[in-house]
């Protein structure tokens, strides 16, 4: 199974194996080598430890930061995924046949085993070979100061998307705030007013923990848990303005593709931030022409017609989508869902989300 785009990142007659070999290697040897760039520190993806080990300082800092709100201590157990990256411009060390594509507008290209255990990523400053079966991946990267806002947002996100599935956990395209560990799951395409939700229920003081990405997971009671995974929010410049405690911690994009404003959650209210939710209800935003927001039922089928379609471009592999559509189609059955009209009284958006988590929580 292979994608390519162009050959660009081909590396001629060196098979997936090969290509974690030389990126094990070489993170080997920067790790032996810069024994002061090393940064070790643990985290908790979908209630399991991961362990990174990163050298360079600036990349270490870079990567963590979108993760922050997951550390934990060492864990005592075997890490349920070990990630080690390394920076070669802050160490020298790259890999044979390893180069840095000068266009950072370039698509990326990923490419497997025939068995599809072992699989490639490359992009314009990264290069990483997961091997899916013992939970291990390992990446280069030519420059962290190069790197695109969406990978500082989203660090190894394809590579997570990946690990998640194998952990029979979902990647849905949605936001989720909770109280008390109870959640409100936000579904919809983009401008739907996911992030206008969340954020303004984030600053009412709900527990935040996505307004992006969440990670959906089938508790062994029946009900389904939601998991946080990156506490970034993308904004377009409009959308900032409606958020004003959150522009002076906006990152400008700098390529032409990069048309909203990063912003890291961490750097603004960490204590609103939480890990995980047991989803009570499907709220599907949208805007309308009212001025008071206010809720009304929506059937199953109107909730997955919002969440299904962006939800699937999520998945690592397109064979996969008959089945991930299949266990959407069967949370939404299992849940209640209903309209969020957004109206023009934004501050009354928690006030409605809070009468839904009294009603199912």
């Amino acid at each position: 199974m292979t994608t390519d785009t162009g050959g660009v990142y081909v590396r001629p007659g060196v098979s997936p194996a090969q290509e974690f070999d030389d990126l094990r290697n070489g993170f080997g040897a920067a790790w032996a080598s810069h024994p002061d760039g090393r940064r070790e520190r643990w985290f908790t993806f979908a209630d399991r430890p991961v362990r990174f080990r990163i050298v360079g300082s600036g990349l270490a800092e870079d990567v963590f930061r979108a993760f922050s709100h997951l550390e934990r201590a060492p864990a005592d157990e075997e890490p349920a995924l070990t990630i080690g990256l390394w920076d070669e411009g802050e160490t020298g060390l790259g890999v044979d046949g390893v180069m840095p594509h000068d266009d950072l507008n370039a698509q990326g290209a990923s490419f497997a085993s025939d068995d599809g255990t072992l699989v490639v990523t490359a992009r314009p400053q990264t290069r990483t070979a997961y091997r899916r079966v013992e939970r291990d991946l390992c990446g280069w990267v030519a420059d962290h100061r190069r790197l695109t806002q969406y990978e500082l947002g989203r660090p190894l996100h394809s590579e997570l998307m990946l690990w998640h599935k194998d952990r029979d956990v979902q990647a849905v395209h949605a936001g989720l705030v909770a109280r008390n560990g109870d959640g409100i799951l936000f579904g919809g395409p983009g401008g739907s007013g996911k992030s206008t939700t969340a954020l303004t229920c984030l600053r009412a003081g709900f527990e935040y923990m996505a307004d992006d990405y969440v990670g959906l997971e089938l508790a062994e009671d029946g009900a389904y848990d939601g998991h946080s995974l990156f506490c970034s929010t993308h904004l377009e410049p409009d959308h900032l303005q409606r958020f004003p405690y959150l522009v002076p911690h906006a990152v400008p994009g700098r390529l032409p593709r990069e048309d909203k404003s990063l912003v890291l959650l961490s750097n603004v209210l960490p204590e609103g931030l939480s890990r995980k939710a047991r989803i009570r209800a499907v709220a599907l935003p949208r805007v309308v022409d009212a001025d008071r927001p206010r809720l009304r039922p929506a059937s199953t089928i109107e909730a997955l017609l919002r969440l299904a379609p962006s939800s699937l471009i999520l998945l690592p592999y397109a064979g996969t989508f008959a089945t991930e559509f299949e266990k959407l189609s069967v949370f939404l059955e299992s849940i209640p869902t209903y309209w969020l009209e957004l109206g023009r009284e934004m501050e009354e958006i928690p006030e409605r989300i809070a009468e839904l988590l009294e009603r199912h929580a």
